[in-house]
């Protein structure tokens, strides 16, 4: 049978907790949503760290505690400042209140009396089985007040004109009980009202007692709270939005540098459940993420959940930046993994290429066997999961190697049309009708896969049972050869397949010449995986997404979408001037 959930409210100090503490004298079980609100502020929790943030360490008592009458004075003053309390507490004593009445549901509780004090000003009574309103004259409130919270009379009157008018709470009660301050006459309302209710929903005494301890405190739900490090990546764009769609109760913090900071906003404010994450603003590759102290220990003592998608990953960067991001932005997370208290998980991501010149099949446990590497790209990430692999003595780590990752599979989405965008561009929009040669044979498999497949595979395998301590290769199972995939961009592009090949050597030369020395170095880099026979062993992956209805589509499925999304971002306008235009004009 479902428990039942009652209000318990009333004006200030109206005497709506000595009811409670008369229900509970009779066996009722009682939620205190204050006793709650006063625990989402403990030290270590999220909200403390939010609220000192948000006001300063003003609010804080010399040992770190909350001073609660500060920030009531700050708050009561200032219209946004008592906003901005409820937005940081409010979600969190919802959480928490939630948990606490499934505890006594466990516990055989029929009816379950929830007590705050806004509970009509928040409308929080309207999902209620009915609701008690505890009422008392004005006089009285004002002279409890005075006695009880030490204010002065010009105080405790402010204090009572900032609340609802006890007429607005009166209109929406299910029972009232009148509270002028008589013991008996007290006894008597909750006797009647507790009868009346036992008529309509049964005994309110609690057969067994709910595990809250003997001070009848509600141990509270633990709450993950995840980083994202990587924006404005596309991967780390994904994963915001799916951490916020997918996991709607976790507290969502998004590493961004300054000048990010504008772009993150606008992101969060675009997807559903954006308003629950926060902005960090700092930089992986900087001592602490960049954080101040405060901000620092604050998150390395509340984060559960990291997932670590900073790097680089242009194949033609130049070594200094790729060390700096890709090796000291993992040390600098592996030193906050370190300092949090509470961490479940460090999803790192990798990449397949830390395969290097590597042959053959190239399994997820293997990392270092001799093999030499292409770029600084390469060589970069191989260091970064060196240093992850020896943390993974010490530390819950899953690491995620995607292949080459190519745009969402629906919609053929993606930010930068780099690595095997340059070629699929230049046959794409081959409107000379010369039929281009490949560069580089072509014969070895490209190991593409689409982002939407990543993402979801990335969040399901990192959430695996055993998934910590283990690698993943999130790539497709059966990649077709590079000359296949080119042959396949120019059939949708209706222009000329590619015929013959230049050897890698010249690949170079050729790149150099007019109208594409422009590419740079990224397609002379993306040259050499056009000729590297290696397979992606897929075991754990396999394993962790059984039963899911998670696999990697086919390229040939999904090919045609990435096409026409290289065409309408790169065709180019044909003028009247123009024999030929450049295909990355």
């Amino acid at each position: 049978m479902a428990v039942h959930v009652l209000g318990l409210t009333g004006g200030i100090a109206s005497g709506k907790s000595t009811v409670a503490r008369l229900l509970r004298e009779r066996g009722a079980a009682v939620v205190d949503a204050d006793l709650l609100a006063r625990q989402v502020v403990e030290p270590g929790q999220p909200a403390l760290a939010e609220l000192v943030a948000r006001f300063g360490t003003q609010i804080l008592t010399p040992d770190g505690l909350l001073d609660r009458k500060r920030l009531g004075a700050i708050a009561f003053a200032d219209p946004q400042a008592r906003a901005d309390l409820g937005r940081i507490t409010h979600p969190r004593i919802a959480a928490a209140s939630a948990s606490a009445i499934a505890t006594w549901a466990d516990a055989g509780a029929n009816v379950v009396f929830y007590e705050a004090a806004l509970l009509v000003e928040n409308r929080a009574h309207l999902g209620l089985a009915g609701l008690i309103v505890v009422s008392a004259s004005a006089e009285v409130q004002h002279a409890r007040l005075v006695a009880r919270d030490g204010l002065t009379a010009d105080e405790a009157t402010a204090r009572i004109l900032a609340q609802a008018p006890l007429a607005d709470k009166l209109a929406v009660a299910t029972w009232v009980i009148e509270n002028q301050g008589e013991p008996a006459a007290l006894g008597s309302e909750v006797e009647r009202v507790v009868a009346d209710i036992e008529r309509r929903f049964g005994a309110i005494a609690v057969r067994s007692r709910a595990t809250t301890g003997t001070t009848g405190r509600v141990a509270l739900p633990r709450r993950d709270v995840a980083l994202v490090t990587g924006f404005p990546a596309f991967t780390a764009r994904r994963m915001i939005a799916k951490l916020a769609a997918s996991e709607p109760e976790t507290k969502l913090f998004v590493l961004v540098r300054e000048k990010f900071a504008a772009q993150a906003a606008q992101l969060l404010a675009s997807i559903p459940n954006g308003e629950r994450a926060e902005i960090l603003v700092g930089d992986v590759c900087d001592m602490d993420l960049g954080l101040s102290s405060l901000e620092y220990r604050a998150l390395s003592r509340e984060v559960t959940w990291i997932h670590h998608l900073a790097g680089i990953y242009f194949m033609g960067v130049d070594r200094e930046t790729a060390r700096r991001v890709n090796v000291t932005g993992t040390k600098t997370i592996l030193d906050l993994a370190r300092d949090a208290g509470r961490l479940e998980r460090l999803v790192h991501w990798s990449t397949a290429m830390v395969s290097g010149d590597r042959r053959g099949t190239f399994y997820e446990q293997d990392l270092d066997a001799g093999q030499k590497f292409h770029n600084d790209y390469e060589r970069t990430k191989f260091d970064a999961e060196k240093l992850v692999h020896t943390a993974l003595r010490h530390l819950p780590i899953t690491v995620v190697r995607p292949g080459i990752i190519v745009g969402d599979s629906r919609t053929g989405e993606i930010d930068k049309l780099d690595g095997p965008y340059y070629l699929m561009v230049l046959i794409a929009t081959n409107a000379s009708g010369l039929r281009l040669p490949l560069l580089g044979r072509g014969d070895a498999p490209l190991h593409l896969v689409p982002i939407d497949y990543v993402i979801e595979a990335a969040w399901r395998v990192g959430r695996s049972e055993g998934a910590a301590g283990k690698t993943f290769h999130l790539v497709d199972p059966a990649p077709l050869s590079a000359r296949a995939v080119f042959e396949g961009v120019a059939e949708h592009a209706h222009t000329e397949k590619p015929r013959g090949h230049i050897p890698r050597p010249l690949a170079r030369a050729v790149l150099r010449t007019p109208g594409l020395s422009r590419l740079g170095r990224g397609p002379s880099a993306f040259v050499d995986v056009l000729d590297h026979p290696v397979h992606y062993d897929q075991a754990n992956t396999a394993a962790a997404l059984a039963g899911t209805g998670v696999v990697c589509p086919p390229l040939a499925d999904y090919l045609p979408t990435l096409v026409r999304y290289v065409l309408d971002v790169s065709r180019p306008v044909r003028t009247e001037h123009d024999e030929v235009s450049d295909p990355l004009d």
